[in-house]
């Protein structure tokens, strides 16, 4: 195998360093936009409304309110404060555990109604009943704000995806795969419950109305405030804790990409990044709280602080911005907040007077703030809803849109949409093509090949060719997904009995050039190249198929010293988890004669990813809002007899069919 490898060197962290490249340079366009907007207030004012649309578009559209069904399961009483158990849905069905922290024997603060504060919990395993949250509502409510606390997806009591092998925001990133297939995401479903959970403090007569709602959390506490708070224009005074920094600088720090919820695809490509969500509000109050010692970088956090402090300061708000630092691990330590109540004392009581938290401030049990009968709402209510469900019955609600989609436009025009999403872009430079060995084997020529774009990853190929004259005009692209090589006495060697030539190929991400690095947890190689290649704009599905597509180029250039012939038929043999990009390639690509899906490894997003939220090895699969237009069947259609499918478990064409 080793005489095959084709590039020289360790190429595990080339895709990696590709990405990271790319997100720089579209760092330094938002740099230079700001740059510019920053010159006259109406200048920033227009890109600051562009940010907000921009991420309006990224996010998506809400559904309709549905009721909350909301009722109080219990009570607690605490030193100056009372916590009331709190049930609502925020899709019907679908239950949010939360608790609800009220002023309570204090004459100072008055009988109210006090302002509201939504406090979102970070990525503890307990949610709401970790010890430092309950800690930070107390310290609200004992200083006369009425908080509500509530449980995040797959956090606390509100377990997604019981049996998946880790819980917790591990099942965040496996949720994110059907959600994006639907044009949704994580940080869609947890900004909604965000939303729905103003809805219930606002209801609440101990609530001032007339006021604006505060909000705050730490870590991906952080990251709800951070999306929320640039969404909902009823949250007034904010404080994000512990996550606002440079994305791509968090995306080369030791823990790399983050959990599906802190990842919203195309930010990149739209220039938005983590504290553009403080700018695209201004002049809303905004304090950032950060840690020294936190692994978000404390410097990236001081530098990006700079971009709101510039903007602020020429929207003549200089005093709306704050950013503080604590000595301290990541978290929402003591000083945090004591930070956090005194930002919200400033804005809503206009008291800027220091806060200090009491040596003894009552916690309670994980048992005692338990909101549900029996700890979790799959087991508590027979008819629960997960996020997962959630997005499949929008995958199912889409098939009209589907429908009209392919019955409403051209093929062109359907087929240039698909190209759209999938990122793979036009009138790209023909491929340069190396030649770095040349191997003599059983009356088989292999030639070792790097094919490369201009500025592209290099993609390593082995082009198989008869010695002798076979006579046959059949050319074949072979795709693996565990590389080019593993099927060379196998698969390769039978296809070449007729065809004169075969070139395997490895796609970016397989093979030579497998990244190194991505965290198994979150059950795909592809998790940290697939997060950032969504946060560019370009899927690495797209990508990938932009290698296929380099490949036909190569094979049909007539300049080509290394084809005998441009003129024959292509075919393209994909296998496993290279079937769905051989399909699309086809589809693409009508100078493909035929395809030929071996082992298919998905038949539909639907059936097969959709339904089986646990599957691995997703994350390279996903094209963002595909559903909204096709899914794999239809392109299947679009292809009919040019496909062919090798598999015993399938009887195709009857058994592919639509959801």
């Amino acid at each position: 195998m080793e005489q095959l490898r084709v590039l020289e060197g360790d190429h595990q962290q080339t895709l990696w360093h590709y990405l990271l490249a790319q997100c720089d340079q579209l760092d330094l366009q938002r740099a230079g936009r700001l740059n510019t907007a920053l010159e006259t207030s109406e200048t920033l004012k227009q890109h600051l409304q562009y940010l907000q649309q921009s991420y309006q578009q990224l996010l998506g559209d809400f559904p309709l309110k549905t009721p909350l069904n909301s009722m109080v399961t219990g009570q607690l009483i605490g030193e100056g404060f009372r916590i009331e158990k709190i049930l609502f849905e925020s899709f019907p069905n679908h239950h949010v555990t939360a608790l609800l922290y009220l002023p309570h024997g204090s004459v100072n603060l008055g009988a109210g109604p006090w302002p509201g504060i939504l406090f979102a919990c970070g990525h503890s395993v307990n949610g709401k009943a970790y010890a430092a949250y309950q800690q930070a509502c107390a310290l609200l409510a004992q200083h006369g704000f009425v908080v509500l606390s509530y449980d995040p997806i797959s956090q606390g009591e509100r377990t997604q995806l019981p049996s998946a092998s880790r819980y917790g925001t591990t099942t965040h990133t496996l949720l994110n795969i059907g959600a994006r297939l639907v044009g949704r995401s994580v940080v869609w479903y947890e900004a909604w419950d965000g939303v729905r959970s103003i809805d219930y403090l606002l209801s609440r007569p101990e609530v001032d109305s007339s006021k604006p709602v505060g909000m705050t959390g730490t870590s991906g506490g952080g990251t709800q405030t951070t999306f929320l708070m640039a969404l909902d224009q009823r949250i007034g005074p904010a404080a994000p804790s512990c996550y606002v920094m440079q994305r791509t600088t968090k995306f080369r720090g030791r823990n790399g990409p983050a959990d599906g919820c802190q990842h919203l695809p195309n930010e990149g490509m739209y220039g938005i990044d983590h504290i553009d969500y403080s700018l695209m509000r201004a002049p809303q109050p905004t304090a950032v709280l950060a840690a020294t010692r936190d692994f978000f970088d404390i410097e990236s956090t001081r530098e990006t602080c700079q971009d709101a402090v510039s903007v602020f300061k020429v929207l003549g708000e200089p005093d709306r911005f704050h950013f503080f630092e604590a000595e301290a691990e990541h978290g929402m330590h003591r000083e945090h907040r004591q930070e956090m109540v005194r930002w919200f004392r400033q804005w809503f009581y206009q008291d800027p007077s220091s806060v200090l938290e009491p040596e003894e401030l009552q916690v309670f049990s994980e048992e005692q703030v338990q909101v549900t009968r029996t700890g979790q709402l799959v087991t508590d209510f027979a008819s629960q809803v997960s996020v997962a469900d959630l997005s499949l019955q929008e995958a199912h609600r889409l098939s009209t849109s589907r429908e009209s989609f392919w019955r409403d436009y051209s093929l062109t025009d359907c087929l240039n949409e698909i190209r759209d999403l999938l990122g793979v872009r036009s009138g790209l430079a023909p491929p340069e093509v190396e030649l770095v060995g040349r191997i003599e084997h059983q009356r088989i020529t292999i030639d070792r090949l790097i094919l490369q774009r201009p500025g592209e990853v290099p993609i390593p190929g082995l082009l198989f060719q008869q010695q002798i004259d076979t006579n046959t005009n059949r050319t074949v692209i072979y795709l693996h997904s565990q590389g080019k090589e593993i099927e060379t006495e196998g698969e390769i060697k039978a296809l070449l009995t007729t065809a004169s030539s075969v070139l395997a190929i490895d796609v970016r991400g397989v093979g030579e050039t497998r990244d190194q690095g991505s965290n198994a947890k979150y059950r795909s190689h592809d998790h940290r190249v697939g997060t950032v290649a969504m946060h560019i704009g370009r899927p690495i599905a797209g990508q990938r198929i932009e290698d296929v597509l380099m490949a036909v180029d190569f094979l049909k250039d007539e300049r080509s010293g290394f084809n005998p012939s441009s003129s024959r038929e292509l075919h393209l043999v994909a296998v496993e988890a290279m079937t769905p990009l051989a399909l699309h390639a086809a589809v693409l690509d009508p100078r493909i004669e035929t395809v030929e899906l071996r082992r298919p490894l998905i038949q539909s997003w639907i059936k097969d990813v959709l339904s089986s939220p646990l599957r691995r090895e997703m994350e390279g699969l996903v094209v963002p809002g595909a559903l909204e237009k096709y899914d794999l069947p239809d392109l299947a259609r679009v292809l009919e007899e040019r496909l062919l499918v090798v598999d015993n478990d399938w009887d195709y064409p009857s058994n592919w069919e639509s959801n």
